[in-house]
């Protein structure tokens, strides 16, 4: 079976940021995982003569000199699979073997009876050669609500608002991965905004709204002299701003004949409403059908 969406999501945390994989060992399992250097490694476990072998993703500590510490390697498990209790020993004996450095088994599960499935002692066979997996549910990660933490910690941010979906976690998350590259960005708000129930997206919607830095020279203009009609005529403008943007960053193919209704829209009110559902949308289906419906002609 091909890997779900939610399984390749989590890892894609890990590939973005290697760094993620060492953050959660001191976080969750109080292992000091520090290095100078952070880096992915390769995930093909395979040797020369055997079945092929691939982890999520492999993460290589390095020191100053560029030396390798150890590694990590990082499993996203999301339903109990036996055959793991196979190929996991062999993960970290062929990494290890391969580095020559200490290697841990990092396991990531969003199911807490998967995660005592993963936790269970795997015997090799040999007196007293066991691994014990280390293993994170979702429900371990720490609430990030420091914003200086989620900007250093975006994708860590962004698992605590996974994890635990509440205002503060997300809104925290929003500003950790404000200055990230645009395509990472909008794919973790659309893993914030899944994650939250739906009045909570509704919250964060308007906030987006209150919380929004008018960047064009029309609306400073009028919001600067205080004109009620520039006013008016700048916040709808500051409106369509955000509606453009959030709705590009759910829909990263959004159509020209929908961005230009969007643009075209001129009631303040009802692009506030656009925005909130766009942000409250399910799915990219569900933000198009928004937009259509509400820069509609009213009759």
């Amino acid at each position: 079976m091909p890997p779900s969406l939610n399984h390749e999501v989590l890892v894609e945390l890990f590939r973005n940021r290697p760094e993620l994989a060492c953050e959660l060992l001191a976080a969750c399992a109080g292992i000091d995982a520090r290095a100078d250097r952070v880096e992915l490694g390769s995930i093909d476990l395979s040797q020369v003569v055997s079945v092929e072998y691939r982890a999520d993703a492999v993460v290589v500590l390095r020191d100053r000199e560029g030396s390798i510490i150890s590694a990590v390697i990082v499993e996203v498990q999301l339903q109990p699979d036996n055959a793991k209790h196979f190929t996991w020993p062999a993960y970290v004996a062929v990494l290890r073997s391969r580095l020559d450095a200490p290697v841990a088994l990092l396991v990531v599960t969003d199911d807490a009876l998967v995660a005592r499935w993963a936790r269970h002692p795997i015997e090799i066979g040999h007196p007293g050669f066991v691994l014990t997996p280390i293993v994170i549910v979702l429900q371990d990660i720490p609430r990030v609500t420091d914003p200086e933490r989620a900007r250093e910690t975006p994708e860590l941010a962004v698992l605590s608002a996974i994890a635990h979906p509440e205002l503060v976690t997300a809104r925290t998350a929003l500003i950790g991965i404000s200055m990230l590259p645009e395509e990472r960005k909008h794919l973790y708000l659309d893993l914030v905004l899944r994650a939250l129930p739906n009045d909570l997206q509704e919250v964060i919607g308007n906030d987006m709204l209150k919380n929004y830095e008018y960047q064009s020279n029309f609306a400073r203009k009028y919001y600067g002299q205080g004109k009620a009609e520039g006013k008016a005529e700048g916040k709808a403008e500051g409106h369509r701003e955000i509606a453009l943007s959030i709705a590009r960053m759910r829909v990263p193919a959004l159509s020209a004949e929908l961005a230009a209704r969007i643009e075209a829209a001129a009631d303040a009110t009802r692009l506030q409403e656009l925005i909130t559902a766009i942000v409250a949308a399910p799915d990219e289906q569900a933000v198009c059908a928004a937009i259509e419906t509400l820069t509609a002609a009213r009759s």
